[in-house]
């Protein structure tokens, strides 16, 4: 592309000197960019594309950085990014070295915030505002929310505060594009569709349509009617509820006119007394028509840059399984949070629409939902990414595993995640699960063990938490009867005296990649699946030490309280004293984004790491003769 006003824009002052039509020439230029990048090599596409003239218009009537402007969830920022001073950077956006795909003040002091979860917007907002307040500063803090994140409690708890406080320079802009991941559901919502649905509204809209088949000015009543009908939700309902609530309300606006934006947005920083609240409609994908005509899928298309094996995705699998065993057992029901399409359970709602529940982005209220469900006899199956499932941490102690209930959650998306990087990495799940009295937490090796897990978790009454990973499975051959996996009992995969590889999970596959490259230095190893990081194979795991010695512990956790730590704690316990422990895992460090293999390599969680994590530690010999190209058996037994 040649020629583009788009290049001339290295600030956002360079904004401001633009005419209106010059401005929609960016936007459009904008949208073209994010098309040809993102659907290259994956990213936030359809949420981008829809506030592409939000947020020229944001640059355009505030000063960045000295006012502030806080995205909620920050995937959206794309045009944010390319309008201050990155847009020669965005072609390596969520590449290992490039741009985040989400805010990151660390690449520009135009970002006030990094975050991937949706709901803490409008908190961090208030106290930027409160604070610039407080110290005398003239600084403004406009907020974009999208009404998804209003089925959020945290959501709530800043409405409710922002309009406590009343802080002088803040703006809230309710980004209404009908959407966050999934539709949204919600009470908001399903009054916006109960208005434009009613038996009245429809009754007029025909008798509208039938006149203006009759008379002259007939279309032109008939288009106000439309205009009425579509708009009537958008402007009644939320006067009432924003004003009632506290806010000034302002809008409905067209959230793709750049003019009516920017003289809302000026209007709401005149305006005295309530904080004003910009209600912008805005359409998800816009300017893209395979994204506008399906924008959950086009939300997150997937990175064409992995090499796909055919093996079904780990979601899938459990999708399908759990259609199997509620077909059987219809006390089974599932749980989401905003995310049913990519955890598989839109595959299960299709067969069993009134028996899977999707709450919104409401991680909290879906696990405590599934302690009510459970205590009235239903087996809830909660599915959600592992890096949302931390949000619901007290209710998965206070109102599962403190009542026993019989609940079980998956944890979805479990250990690296790649070019979503630290917000999104499920790193955390073993060592927040494994610390809660009553909890069974497991992770399969490959999806036939997935399969046996989930209907274990079915037949087990009480906590269950399984982690799954991202992607595709291993490729194994299903069985066709599932069975149940004994509780706490591992499984040894491969026999040696060397070394003992403990691998838990997806990273069980490394661990006997390497193992077979090790024997072919004449290393030989065990290779442990324990199945269970809760409870572990105690009587397993200390007759394998006490034989071999040397012990390597893998997963995709980060090394504190995860399980490597667990084993430690069994040697300990049981008075071994004489057992080498290396533990490879994630670090005390938020992992940025990349690929996902080049994140499994840089932590040597792939099987060339771990190889060399084992010569470097137990083998210093064979490591050099490697290095200097001789054959390194001879040093094996070294």
């Amino acid at each position: 592309m040649t020629d583009r006003i788009l290049d001339r824009v290295d600030d956002p002052e360079d904004l401001k000197q633009l005419t209106l039509e010059e401005t929609g020439q960016v936007a459009e230029e904008i949208r073209e960019t994010i098309i040809s990048v993102i659907t290259e090599r994956g990213g936030h596409l359809a949420s981008n594309l829809g506030v592409v003239e939000l947020t020229l218009a944001l640059h355009r009537v505030f000063e960045s950085p000295k006012d502030s402007l806080v995205w909620d969830t920050t995937n959206q920022m794309y045009t944010h990014k390319m309008v201050t001073g990155r847009r020669d950077e965005f072609q390596d956006i969520r590449l290992a070295g490039g741009l985040s795909g989400f805010g990151e003040p660390m690449e520009s002091e135009h970002d006030t915030l990094c975050a991937g979860h949706a709901g803490t917007g409008l908190s961090i907002a208030l106290g930027i505002a409160q604070s610039a307040q407080d110290q005398n500063s003239d600084s403004w803090t406009a907020a974009v929310v999208g009404d998804g994140a209003m089925t959020s409690g945290s959501t709530f708890e800043a409405l409710n505060n922002i309009v406590h406080l009343n802080p002088e320079r803040m703006i809230v802009v309710l980004n209404d594009n009908g959407m966050s991941i999934s539709e949204n559901i919600g009470f908001l919502t399903n009054w916006r569709k109960r208005l434009i649905t009613h038996p009245e509204f429809q009754s007029m809209i025909e008798r509208m349509k039938s006149i203006s088949q009759r008379v002259p000015t007939g279309e032109l009543m008939y288009r106000i009617v439309k205009r009425f009908n579509t708009g009537l939700a958008g402007l009644i309902v939320p006067t009432m509820f924003w004003t009632e609530m506290g806010f000034q309300y302002l809008g409905p606006i067209d959230g793709h006119d750049i003019k009516a934006l920017e003289e809302t947005l000026r209007q709401g920083m005149a305006s005295r007394g309530a904080v004003p609240l910009v209600h912008v409609v805005t359409h998800k994908g816009h300017g893209y028509e395979p994204a506008e005509v399906d924008p959950v899928k086009f939300h997150q298309p997937s990175s064409p840059l992995g090499s796909g094996t055919g093996a079904p995705t780990y979601s899938k699998v459990f999708s399908e399984t759990l259609t199997g065993i509620m077909r059987e057992d219809e006390k089974v029901v599932g749980i989401s949070a905003a995310m049913l399409e990519g955890t598989g359970l839109v595959d299960v709602k299709r067969e069993f629409p009134s028996r899977v529940f999707d709450v919104g982005i409401a991680e909290q209220h879906a696990v405590s939902m599934a302690a009510g469900m459970s205590t009235k006899g239903l087996k809830p199956f909660v599915s959600i990414y592992s890096t949302f499932l931390q949000r619901a941490f007290d209710q998965i102690l206070h109102d599962i595993c403190l009542q026993n209930l019989d609940v079980t959650l998956i944890a979805d998306r479990a250990g690296i995640v790649g070019e979503d990087g630290k917000t999104h990495h499920g790193a955390f799940d073993i060592t927040y699960l494994r610390c809660l009295p009553n909890a069974i937490v497991a992770a399969p090796r490959d999806e036939n063990h997935l399969q046996h897990l989930i209907y274990t978790a079915h037949q087990y009454d009480g906590p269950f938490a399984i982690r799954i990973a991202r992607g595709e499975a291993v490729g194994v051959p299903m069985d066709s009867e599932l069975r149940e996996l004994p509780i706490g009992k591992g499984e040894v995969l491969m026999t040696g005296d060397d070394v003992a590889i403990f691998a838990l999970g997806k990273s069980n596959s490394a661990a006997v990649e390497a193992a077979d490259q090790l024997a072919e230095y004449g290393i030989s190893c065990s290779v442990v699946d324990p199945i269970y990081a809760k409870p572990l194979d105690v009587e397993l795991i200390t007759e394998v030490t006490r034989r071999i010695g040397r012990v390597v512990t893998v997963e995709e956790n980060v090394l504190a309280g995860g399980f490597g730590s667990a084993i430690v704690e069994v040697l300990a316990d049981a008075g071994i004293s004489d057992v080498s422990v290396h533990r490879i895992g994630m670090p005390d460090a938020f992992v940025e984004h990349g690929t996902a293999d080049n994140q499994r390599q840089d932590l040597s969680l792939d099987a060339q790491g771990i190889v060399d994590q084992i010569l470097g530690t137990y083998f210093p010999d064979v490591a050099a003769r490697l290095q200097r190209g001789e054959d390194p058996r001879l040093a094996a037994t070294a």
